[in-house]
């Protein structure tokens, strides 16, 4: 399972950290209640409140040693899991690699230290965002092994020897790194052609003498059309895809009136 990030994935135990947050806070809301009347107390004492070298209430001395390391461990905890809570969920290609690999290899590992594969919070140990073309290359498997595939590993009873892993019909590996530069060369290729495809439109139509209304529908269309290709080459935030257009309408709309000048 680690020859590949998607093959790696494991499980958040959610529910169980959430019982692990509530108990642990539980537990240190006690505490706080037991430290909050040891104050009360020493008001109706008429005691010096503000000391903690002349702390007469052992029971509220105790209670603060325990609550250091219970609230650091909390604190610890839930910074931890919420970090967890950000990672993206495993996707379906996923688990469905890890499920073909373990039926294929006629079940390498003990069932019962892989039945967490059929669980609902599983992660994946190294996440990548991929944005949607790469996506789509991805989902086709002829395509992507037959470019870049590299030897494959495998595990069978052999394995258990402690021997070294060996060559399989069933598992292949693509190239990633290949890949994600062919991704980025056809970006930066449909980048190029959106920013020049419409400066020789745009001189052609003002050439030909046509109306403004027809510049105003090229550009119109090209704004369109480089909002959706932004949406499918890019990660990007919808409001980043609107400032993006933003800057490229206001490209080809300064092409045009220096145009309109000459």
């Amino acid at each position: 399972m680690a020859s590949d990030s998607d093959f790696f994935v494991v499980r958040r135990f959610e529910k169980l950290a959430a019982r692990v947050v509530l108990s642990m806070q539980f537990k240190i809301a006690k505490l706080e209640e037991t430290v909050c009347r040891a104050d009360e107390q020493c008001m109706l004492d008429k005691q010096d409140n503000g000391t903690f070298q002349g702390d007469r209430y052992v029971q509220r001395q105790k209670a603060l040693e325990e609550l250091e390391w219970r609230l650091e461990r909390y604190q610890r905890f839930v910074l931890d899991h919420s970090e967890l809570k950000t990672r993206p969920d495993a996707s379906e290609t996923q688990i469905t690699y890890v499920k073909n690999w373990l039926e294929n290899n006629n079940g390498p590992i003990c069932p019962a230290e892989v039945a967490f594969v059929g669980q609902e919070d599983l992660m994946p140990m190294v996440p990548r965002v991929k944005p949607p073309l790469r996506k789509l290359i991805g989902k086709f498997e002829t395509f992507r092994l037959f470019w870049w595939r590299r030897s494959s590993r495998s595990l069978t009873p052999r394995h258990y020897n402690h021997t070294n892993n060996f060559e399989s019909d069933t598992t292949f590996y693509s190239e990633e790194e290949k890949i994600d530069k062919f991704v980025t060369c056809v970006t930066i290729g449909l980048g190029l052609g959106m920013l020049i495809a419409p400066l020789w439109l745009l001189q052609y139509v003002y050439t030909a003498q046509a109306d403004v209304t027809v510049r105003l529908w090229v550009i119109t269309g090209f704004i369109i059309g480089f909002t959706s290709l932004l949406s499918v080459i890019a990660v990007a935030r919808p409001f980043e895809i609107l400032a993006a257009t933003a800057a490229y309408g206001a490209v080809l709309m300064v092409f045009m009136q220096l145009d309109r000048a000459n």
